[in-house]
Parts: structure tokens; sequence; C-alpha cells
């Protein structure tokens, strides 16, 4: 029996190292394929700059180029007067499904009013960017011909250009 004992530990000895080299060589295998994973993702990735490869000249130029996207500033007209979702609007009855396209109107029609949105001749743009009560209250004090508009009417266009901009529609 001393000898069946003997025989069955050295069967186990020899499983239990079969299995720990599987097991390493099954972990070497998806540690390779991780690492080979991640290299290949980072080679592509947005932490390499534009035009790494390129000479001086284009580098500065895409770099000039790209500084100037930052300046600009363009907000389209949101709906046009023969849109066919005005015409859907006109025609249904049930309104409240429709809140976005009075808001998208209240919209185009601040940027349309009579407010200076220009600056320095400039076309007309929108406020991107500025703080569009400050403004208001600034134009209020100049010599324009808002100098004196209520701040209560003030009040009431910026909650309503708040509500049409970033407001629900009061569902």
């Amino acid at each position: 029996m001393a000898s069946g004992s003997n025989w069955l530990s050295g069967v186990n000895v020899v499983l239990v190292m079969a299995y720990g080299s599987l097991v390493f060589v099954l972990l070497f295998i998806f540690v390779k394929r991780q690492i080979m994973r991640f290299a290949m993702k980072s080679r592509r990735g947005p932490h390499v700059p534009v035009g790494h490869n390129a000479p001086k000249d284009l580098k500065e130029e895409i770099d000039i180029r790209l500084s100037r996207v930052q300046d600009i500033k363009y907000e389209p007209q949101l709906l046009a007067d023969d849109d066919a979702r005005l015409l859907q609007l006109e025609t249904q009855g049930n309104q409240s499904c429709y809140n976005y396209l009075y808001r998208m109107k209240a919209l185009d029609a601040i940027r349309a009013s009579e407010i200076p949105f220009h600056s320095e001749g400039r076309h007309p743009r929108s406020l991107m960017g500025k703080n569009f009560r400050s403004y208001l209250l600034d134009l209020r004090n100049t010599s324009t011909p808002f100098k004196g508009v209520r701040k209560a009417l003030i009040d009431t266009l910026l909650d309503g250009y708040e509500t049409a901009r970033y407001g629900t529609g009061g569902q």
C-alpha cells in the first residue's frame, strides 16, 4: 500500500507541474497580446502632434491654421422661412410636442432683432463665448439707442432667451 501512495503522489506532482506550466503559458500569451494591443493603440493616439514627420514650415503653417479655428464663431439660422417643420406646426393641433420649433424661432428672432451683435464693424454674429446678460447691460449703459431701456425689460428678454436656448419648453 505504501508503494501505491508513492505512485499517486508522483502522478500528482507531474499533474501539478503540467497545470502550472499550462497556466503560465496562457498568462504569457494573454499578457503579450494585451501589451501589443495597447502599443498599437498608442501609436495612433491623439497625443501624437499634428504634422509629426512634416517639415518645419509645414508644421508652422498647420499650427497657424489650427489656432485660427478657435476664432471662428458662427451660429447658423435655425429655421428657414419655408421650412417644412413650420408647416407641420401650423397644421397640427397638438402644439406641445413642437416646443423645440418655438425655441428655434425665438433664437432666430433674437438674432434678427435690432440688437447690435456686431463688433468693430464686422458682420452681425452671435455672442458665442460672451455673457449675454452683461452684454445687454453694457449696451444699456453706452451711448446707443438702447441707453434708456429698463432693466426689467432686459430681464424679461433674457429669461425668454435662456428658456429658448436651454429650457425644455415647460412640459
